[in-house]
């Protein structure tokens, strides 16, 4: 349903034209469900402030400070303005918060007898609601209960702590607890989690896994989409979470007089972390708005904590930053559903171009792979540009693959051309279609990659095309340290033989190549076993790292482990001598050979060990 690279999933929904006004049908039934989110939005903004004038009632500023956080986090003004239920939880969840604060206390709000039992009824209700909303909810129950002790700590008054918590629990079951008993008489689960878990499948995940998660979760809090704003924005927001942790222990430290506000607020959003990862340790779900519930705790949290540790002034800065941050997101979202037409075949010139790519109803005109360097673990994006011809099959699919010269597979991708905003059956005759498929990196360097298409309607296969390689896969930096025989022979002014290493189990040996300047051909490695006569017993020819990364890529400096099979096994004859060098293919011509003083090794061929 979005617009977002990271994801390899197709869209549920397409927008086209015919969503624009005056709007009809479904779309207009759509638009009128978004009137009903955006009320809650707002509503959780004023929670928000009501929060915190409960917390700080003396400081009204900070009330401010509080509201602003949570109206200007992009993520929250999405979820406000779509249809879900997400922004309902959030609301209902902040009020429930603020009436648990607010229990057993006196303050312009509620002061007399009959306002603290409207307070418990308010609580009762609003929990119950919040049970029906959404399962996280039920985080408020233990967070209620917690509330209540605090008051009956305060005036140790059991009477008025049953009395409440009859009331607040007995309206919440009541409201909201008869789905929970439906759900336990069909399915034999309050919660329905086997149900559910049956239909998408119990995806657990590891230790690690989860840790790495955790990164995407803070990122997704503030940002809708994955990839809408650079590194730095997380960087900035991460660091000032960090402040606000430590302003925050400064401020219990301290006693300060807002503590226990504090303590539920701390606790609920607690309490929400650790019912989000229950939910991830089930399956891949790392989404920050999954927290929304607690979202004006969590600016509460914040606007507190950078208060202690940092001067007033900053923080205008902090909102204006923020404030900025949303005002730069509209026209980021807006940049992701943007049809991916081009003018004319003039914007692809600066492709490579695929020759004869035609398959009938459009034909390929060309593709770039950014970046043109990547290592194992990075992302590529790989960009197609289609022209159409015909009407073109809604099934047509295409295969993007990332493979080695020498045949291993990098990355690939199985998906609909355009898909995520301008699929085929909507694309007519001469449409230039830009399509970008981002792949991810697995296989390790060096290489050079190229890219095949594979172009399908449903399981017919349309034709395939191939590009020259466009994609230099970087490895690991090879030490010097770890060469077990180093050695000093220049093949060719080009290229050094700098060591190399022995191998039984299996039976291989290991070159160390370090190119010494560019070369316009590619060299294949000899390695030759000869008895004390000169007989060849047993060879390993083969290019240079399986074929993988060709000495006409190769760039000056870089050493490169190459390794080739051999028959090193045990029983070689005495006297027997491994022999290598390098030649080109078309006609068997030698490299000529080098020892460190620049004499000239007989036959071009360097003997590096001896039985």
């Amino acid at each position: 349903m979005t617009a977002t690279s990271e994801s390899n999933a197709p869209n549920v929904f397409i927008h086209t034209g015919r969503e624009a006004f005056p709007y009809r049908g479904a779309v207009l039934a759509v638009h009128l469900l978004r009137l009903l989110t955006i009320p809650w939005g707002a509503a959780t903004v004023v929670g928000a402030y009501l929060l915190a004038r409960e917390v700080a009632p003396n400081r009204p500023s900070l009330a401010l400070t509080v509201a602003a956080i949570t109206a200007f986090n992009p993520h929250f003004i999405y979820i406000s303005s779509v249809v879900n239920n997400d922004a309902t939880t959030a609301c209902l969840c902040t009020f429930a918060l603020w009436l648990a604060i607010r229990l057993d206390r006196e303050t312009r709000f509620f002061c007399k007898q009959r306002d603290k039992i409207l307070v418990s009824v308010s609580l009762g209700i609003i929990l119950g609601l919040a049970l029906l909303s959404k399962v996280s909810a039920l985080a408020l129950l233990p967070l209620t209960a917690l509330a209540l002790l605090l008051t009956w700590r305060r005036k140790r008054d059991a009477r008025a702590l049953l009395a409440r918590s009859a009331i607040i629990f007995g309206l919440a079951a009541l409201i909201g607890g008869w789905w929970y008993l439906r759900n336990w008489a069909l399915y034999g689960d309050p919660l329905a989690w086997d149900v559910w878990l049956a239909d998408i499948g119990l995806q657990p995940i590891t230790l690690l896994e989860l840790i790495r998660q955790f990164g995407h979760v803070g990122t997704s809090y503030w940002s809708p989409y994955d990839g809408l704003f650079p590194a730095p924005v997380f960087w900035a927001l991460g660091l000032l979470a960090v402040a606000a942790i430590v302003g925050w222990l400064r401020t219990i430290a301290r006693r300060d007089a807002h503590a226990e506000g504090l303590l539920l607020a701390g606790a609920w959003f607690v309490l929400l972390f650790a019912s989000l990862v229950r939910y991830m340790t089930t399956t891949p779900s790392a989404e920050g708005r999954l927290l929304f519930p607690g979202v004006a705790a969590f600016s509460l949290l914040l606007a507190l904590g950078w208060e202690a540790v940092a001067p007033r002034r900053w923080m205008g800065v902090i909102i204006a930053g923020l404030l900025a941050l949303n005002l730069f997101t509209p026209f980021a979202i807006a940049s992701r559903y943007a049809l991916p037409l081009l003018d004319s075949a003039d914007d692809v010139t600066g492709a490579a171009s695929f020759g004869d790519a035609d398959f009938g109803a459009a034909r390929l005109l060309g593709v770039e792979v950014e970046p043109d360097e990547a290592q194992a673990g990075d992302m590529v994006d790989v960009t197609l540009y289609w022209e159409a011809q015909a009407p073109t099959p809604a099934d047509l699919r295409a295969v993007v693959r990332l493979w080695t010269l020498g045949g291993r597979l990098v990355g690939q991708r199985d998906t609909t051309p355009a898909g995520d905003v301008y699929p085929p059956d909507l694309w007519r005759a001469d449409d230039l279609v830009r399509d970008v498929y981002r792949l991810p990196v697995e296989a390790s360097g060096p290489a050079m990659c190229r890219v095949t298409v594979d172009v399908l309607a449903g399981e017919e296969l349309l034709g395939a095309a191939t590009m020259p390689p466009l994609l230099k896969l970087v490895g690991p930096p090879v030490d010097t340290d770890q060469i077990t025989h180093p050695l000093a022979y220049t093949l060719g002014d080009m290229i050094e033989l700098a060591g190399y290493d022995l191998s039984t189990e299996p039976p291989m040996v290991t070159l160390y190549w370090r190119a010494l300047a560019e070369m316009d051909e590619d060299y294949t490695v000899f390695v030759h076993l000869l008895d004390e006569d000169g007989a060849l017993i047993g060879q390993g020819d083969g290019p240079p790292l399986n074929g993988d990364y060709p000495t006409s890529y190769w760039s000056p400096g870089e050493l490169l482990v190459d390794t080739h099979t051999a028959p090193l096994q045990d029983g070689l004859p005495a006297d027997a001598h491994l022999l290598v060098g390098l030649y080109r293919p078309s006609d068997g011509a030698r490299l000529p050979a080098y020892t460190s003083a620049w004499e000239r090794i007989p036959n071009d061929a360097i003997a590096i060990h001896d039985w």
